[in-house]
């Protein structure tokens, strides 16, 4: 089949998902943050396809006390999801309840009340305790093993890592990556897992002899430290980015950068991520030898000159293949890369399988099998998800028929609503999402 070069019109807020009520990702400050407001319930797709709701708040969790709020889930490699939850025990003779926050792993294919389980820690450090004071957003690779954030006491935040009931620290504020320069903060809601255990983050860095603040950037006299994208492994912490460096091309790395994705290649980790240059936003890559620039502003398309490159996840798959979300001019876009070709799918204004017109799309994210998943806002302001597979078919996720309604919660038989900057992909297909009860 010829390869024809494309955009996918959308309409999107700077820093913000397609849903702002719901989840908003923020890179002001120190790191980034996602906000969840009225999410209900957890839903993931079972063995079969079909959406099912793990868990909702109000309901019992399985230690006792009951779930008050949802964090942001991540589908594991094998169809189970990992979140955080907040439960709510009551309090003893009148005393004030106690709201705690931990991470659980859900099942869509086991029966309802046994749908999740609390992670179990059978053996860590004394000083590696995590103190949960919101979602540690954690995240899982392809052997089970669950990373995430959480403070450690002593004013520091720390980087933990789960392998097969072990719990210990990766990284935390005040220590050094290997190249010498002093983490500060660390980005909550950043990390991403690839091959080995190794886990790819975001985090600002004191400025040193090596990396000074940079002169020729007016945004860096209102900071005191530099943006990083770093790598941690047991063996200790790299710096794949710093603020101020220069990256391939020449290219001068500036903040923001956006959230990295991350997953295990035949390189080993594959990482993909954009940030801000001189010449305007860029997405990179890197395989373990080395980093390049895949997409720059300027860049000629068919709808106009590249003018802006979005700091939510790109898509990434394991060839290097990426999908991210920019803009053509004035026109928002979403871009496929492979070996620099442009392949046009969706754009705003077609009509989605229920004859509903799309009215914009959210971040895209790319499974193995080369498809696309994207959540969409119609023009009913309904989000639903959707799935462009390798035969260029658009579906709504989770059905083999094309016509299947996501929103339909066939345990409940009624609607629920999707928060579709909440969406988790495994690269298998699997997926999860927040949404309404």
């Amino acid at each position: 089949m010829k390869k024809a070069r494309w955009c996918i019109v959308v309409i999107f807020i700077l820093g913000l998902s397609v849903n702002a009520h719901a989840v908003s990702l923020t890179l002001e400050g120190v790191g980034s943050s996602v906000s969840i407001g009225t999410s209900q319930a957890l839903y993931a797709s079972d063995s079969s396809g079909r959406a099912v709701r793990v868990i909702a708040v109000g309901m019992p969790a399985p230690e006792g006390g009951r779930i008050t709020e949802l964090g942001v889930p991540s589908m594991m490699p094998d169809g189970r999801v990992v979140f955080g939850a907040e439960v709510t025990t009551k309090g003893e003779r009148g005393s004030t309840d106690r709201q705690q926050w931990s991470i659980f792993i859900g099942n869509p294919d086991v029966a309802g009340e046994h749908r999740i389980m609390p992670l179990e820690v059978k053996s860590k450090p004394a000083w590696c305790n995590p103190v949960y004071h919101g979602d540690p957003y954690p995240v899982a690779d392809a052997d089970g093993q669950i990373a995430f954030m959480a403070a450690l006491g002593r004013d520091r935040d720390g980087l933990f890592f789960y392998s097969h009931g072990a719990l210990s620290c990766l990284a935390e504020s005040g220590t050094k990556t290997n190249e010498g320069d002093e983490i500060v903060v660390l980005s909550f809601g950043s990390p991403q897992m690839g091959d080995h255990g190794e886990v790819v983050f975001n985090a600002w860095l004191r400025p040193s002899a090596l990396h000074p603040m940079p002169k020729n950037d007016d945004s860096a006299h209102d900071h005191q430290h530099l943006q990083a994208l770093l790598i941690a492994t047991r063996a200790g912490i790299h710096e794949l980015a710093v603020e101020g460096d220069f990256g391939p091309n020449h290219t001068e790395y500036q903040r923001p950068f956006g959230l990295p994705s991350a997953l295990a290649s035949p390189q080993g980790t594959l990482v993909a991520f954009t940030a801000k240059t001189p010449s305007g936003g860029a997405l990179f890559t890197y395989d373990g030898s080395g980093m390049v620039r895949m997409l720059q502003t300027g860049t000629e398309t068919p709808l106009g000159p590249v003018s802006y490159v979005s700091p939510g996840r790109p898509g990434l798959m394991a060839d290097g293949t990426a999908a991210v979300l920019a803009g053509c001019a004035r026109i928002p876009v979403i871009f496929r890369l492979n070996r620099g070709l442009l392949d046009l799918r969706i754009q705003r204004g077609q009509l989605t399988p229920l004859g509903a017109i799309i009215e914009s799309l959210g971040d895209p994210v790319l499974t193995a099998s080369g498809a696309m998943f994207v959540g969409a806002t119609d023009n009913d302001g309904q989000e639903q998800l959707y799935e462009l597979d390798r035969n260029d078919e658009f579906f709504e996720v989770g059905s083999p028929e094309m016509l299947y309604r996501i929103a339909f919660d066939n345990d409940e038989s009624h609607q629920h609503t999707i928060f579709t900057g909440t969406l988790t992909v495994n690269q298998h297909g699997d997926y999860g999402y927040l949404g309404g009860k």
